[in-house]
């Protein structure tokens, strides 16, 4: 898309909308080399499988300072590899599952980490995959089995 920008000339954009709110679109200008870097084509259902067998018995570590652990786990987020965010979840459902056997409550911003992550995980395999975004746990259990 071109759309007319401050001083004349035009720009052109990339128009992205997120399958789960179609109304809702992102223009990312392509001339933005490390914005258009980041957009990438939707895994495939082999990929998705091949990203659960390569993550199995992988996990981080967990980071016991908070602020570090906010700032590692939130880059994860942000950089959205599927693989690196599959790592993530592991290393905090496991911690949230430890925390909550202990007795103990799991950091708000942890929770917030884990669903985030959760969220375009679920989004992408969902779609790929032609099931529920309930069911992407599930699947994701039975792979690594």
């Amino acid at each position: 898309m071109s759309l007319p920008r401050a001083g004349g000339g035009k720009q052109e954009y990339y128009i992205l909308r997120p399958i789960s709110v179609p109304t809702c679109k992102t223009y990312v200008p392509t001339s933005n080399m490390e914005l258009a870097a980041r957009i990438r084509p939707v895994s495939t259902a082999e990929q998705i499988d091949w990203m659960i067998e390569s993550v199995r018995g992988e996990r981080l570590e967990w980071i016991a300072d908070t602020r570090r652990r906010m700032d590692t786990f939130g880059q994860i987020v942000s950089e959205g590899v599927t693989t690196e965010l599959l790592k993530l979840i592991g290393c905090l459902y496991l911690e949230k599952k430890a925390r909550t056997e202990a007795g103990k409550k799991f950091c708000l911003t942890d929770e917030k980490l884990l669903r985030a992550a959760e969220r375009i995980v679920d989004e992408e395999f969902a779609y790929v995959l032609g099931i529920p975004k309930t069911e992407v746990s599930a699947y994701i259990a039975e792979k690594i089995k």
